[in-house]
């Protein structure tokens, strides 16, 4: 919810002033709003997969774009670009994650490795 608001909060800047003029942190928490809004509130009613949610596999999905997030601020504040951030390879299996099985919520265990592996192979600048 912190998140949320806090894009709330910032998106009446970002209409007057462009993204480009946020600070990358704040950047970087408009991009998690992004993924909390896309990836885990939205739901496709024509998907089987997403039609239902239960709440452990929620509960998985808002874990992982949270683990994003918390893994990604202190590599940005040591030095880490946001653009490389923002162009890691696991945003795409973030973005797909709302779509692994009930039966299957072990994925989301190697999804976040994925993500932990990747911010830290980034280098710093």
């Amino acid at each position: 919810m912190t998140i949320l608001q806090r894009e709330a909060e910032l998106d009446e800047l970002v209409r007057l002033v462009g993204m480009d003029a946020l600070p990358t942190t704040d950047r970087l928490l408009m991009q998690a709003a992004k993924m909390i809004r896309e990836d885990f509130l939205h739901q496709n009613a024509f998907d089987d997969r997403d039609t239902y949610t239960s709440l452990p596999k929620q509960f998985r999905l808002l874990t992982l774009v949270l683990h994003y997030y918390d893994e990604a601020r202190p590599a940005l504040a040591g030095g880490t670009p946001l653009d490389k951030l923002l162009a890691l390879e696991v945003m795409d299996e973030i973005a797909k994650a709302k779509l692994i099985a009930e039966d299957k919520l072990e994925d989301f265990d190697e999804i976040q490795r994925h993500i932990t592996e990747e911010i830290k192979a980034l280098p710093l600048e």
